[in-house]
């Protein structure tokens, strides 16, 4: 502690480093301009916007008991790849990308888990509602509601096996449901894959070790083959109505993200203003500019962060934004409320801007790194353990308290010294009352000009 209060006592002349100063947030905006457009031409799209910005659709799954704490991010997963794996009819897979994290609604009865993506790209809107989105909700209840089963084959015996035991009480049990369906589908088995299989109701069987299986034996070998196994799985996936449904495909249009867009930009440019505002009376004018200028440097570093990362942009990053901001301006407030005691001091006269300015940061500065470590201690056990939807709000929060940080202590101060510089006098950089005698003696004036 003591070599940090040794380190926190030297001048380091901060103000006076102001191409290094300014050169720092102009490379990293390079790097992210020279990203964005190599993401432009790999990727498509230069920012990764999220639907709220760019439109898209969303679906909620309904899921109700079954959801919990312990299997949430398993049904996530499960999501995820579902929709990574849409067949599209030529073929291939639509490979639909997620907006953002998936959020969990309701408790109980009603707990769902909410889905966005984006829009295919080349696909109209038409073919989105037509194609695309029942393909989607069909991929999902197949990968979340669906018992899909194991199958083996062994001589004349084939088991199918599933996760949990099969109901044979009652009228149109599981069971009964299960023999039907491989009975009334036998014949296409035998003829489209050779499988030589004979068998009636009466051959079918729960194991009696394991309520789970279902053993199907046959009269005769059966040709078992990995196509067979597949077709055998496809015909006996049991469709589980009860455990849950997909209900979506809903549009968020272009319109209602422009406008969201624009209430964001609106939101931000009203802070700005009224800040400006506030500190131009409690302060100076300069040093309204000078933090405005800061907090524009927090918000470029913040927006260079998500592109050179790529991370999305969504609503989330405007309330991350907003915060920032605060905590920025704070920063700012305290250092110029110690750069106005030091120009109402005597001494004042006898000190150049930048004399000032370092003065007051060095006085702020163990201040405003103890604030900014034990902020990002916090931010940080969040983003690690948190859950996903508050982990997308921490890495805009953790980029922006070290840019707003930076700007605080080396932009903001040295904007205010430069604007001291540029058209005034030495006579005009203090607050305290205006001597009568130097307004009019032109000596005092050189004298003040020369003790700059």
């Amino acid at each position: 502690m003591k070599k940090l209060n040794n380190l926190l006592d030297k001048d380091f002349h901060i103000v006076e480093k102001r191409k290094l100063i300014f050169g720092i947030p102009i490379a990293i905006l390079v790097v992210a301009v020279i990203m964005m457009i190599i993401f432009h031409f790999t990727l498509g799209s230069a920012l990764n916007l999220g639907t709220d910005f760019t439109g898209g659709y969303s679906v909620d799954v309904k899921i109700g008991d079954r959801l919990t704490d312990d299997n949430r991010e398993s049904y996530y997963e499960r999501i995820e790849e579902a929709l990574k794996s849409v067949p599209a009819e030529n073929g291939k897979t639509y490979n639909i990308t997620i907006s953002g994290a998936m959020q969990s609604q309701g408790s109980g009865s009603s707990s769902s888990i909410h889905v966005k993506y984006a829009a295919v790209k080349g696909v109209s809107e038409n073919e989105m509602a037509e194609y695309v989105n029942p393909a989607i909700i069909d991929k999902l209840e197949h990968a979340l509601f669906i018992k899909i089963p194991e199958v083996a084959i062994e001589g004349n015996v084939v088991k199918v096996t599933y996760d949990e035991p099969i109901d044979n009480v009652g009228a149109n049990n599981t069971f009964d449901r299960l023999c039907d369906k491989f009975l009334s589908g036998l014949a296409a088995l035998n003829s489209d894959h050779g499988a030589n299989i004979s068998a009636m109701k009466s051959d079918i069987a729960i194991a009696a070790d394991n309520k789970k299986q279902v053993v199907i034996t046959s009269t005769t070998s059966i040709a078992s083959s990995d196509a067979l196994k597949a077709a055998i799985v496809s015909q006996l996936s049991i469709s589980d109505n009860y455990s849950g449904s997909v209900i979506g495909g809903s549009l968020t249009s272009a319109t209602v993200s422009s406008e969201l867009l624009f209430n964001a930009i609106l939101a931000v440019s009203l802070a700005l203003i009224f800040m400006l505002c506030y500190i131009g009376l409690r302060f100076q004018l300069s040093s309204g500019l000078a933090c405005i200028i800061a907090l524009f440097h927090d918000i470029i570093m913040v927006f260079a962060a998500m592109a050179i990362f790529h991370i999305e942009i969504n609503s989330t990053f405007i309330a991350a934004i907003i915060t920032v901001l605060g905590y920025s301006i704070n920063n700012s407030i305290i250092l110029f409320d110690r750069v106005r005691e030091k120009m109402r001091s005597v001494y004042s006269k006898s000190q150049s801007p930048e004399m000032i300015a370092n003065a007051s940061i060095k006085d702020t500065l163990l201040r405003s790194i103890n604030t900014t470590i034990t902020t990002l201690i916090m931010i940080l056990m969040v983003a690690i353990i948190g859950v996903p939807d508050i982990r997308v709000f921490a890495f805009p929060i953790i980029i922006g308290l070290i840019a707003g940080t930076f700007s605080s202590i080396c932009i903001a101060p040295s904007f205010w010294a430069l604007f001291q510089r540029i058209g005034k006098n030495k006579e005009n950089f203090t607050f305290a009352p205006k001597n009568k005698k130097d307004k009019n003696d032109k000596n005092s004036v050189t004298t003040s000009e020369v003790g700059a």
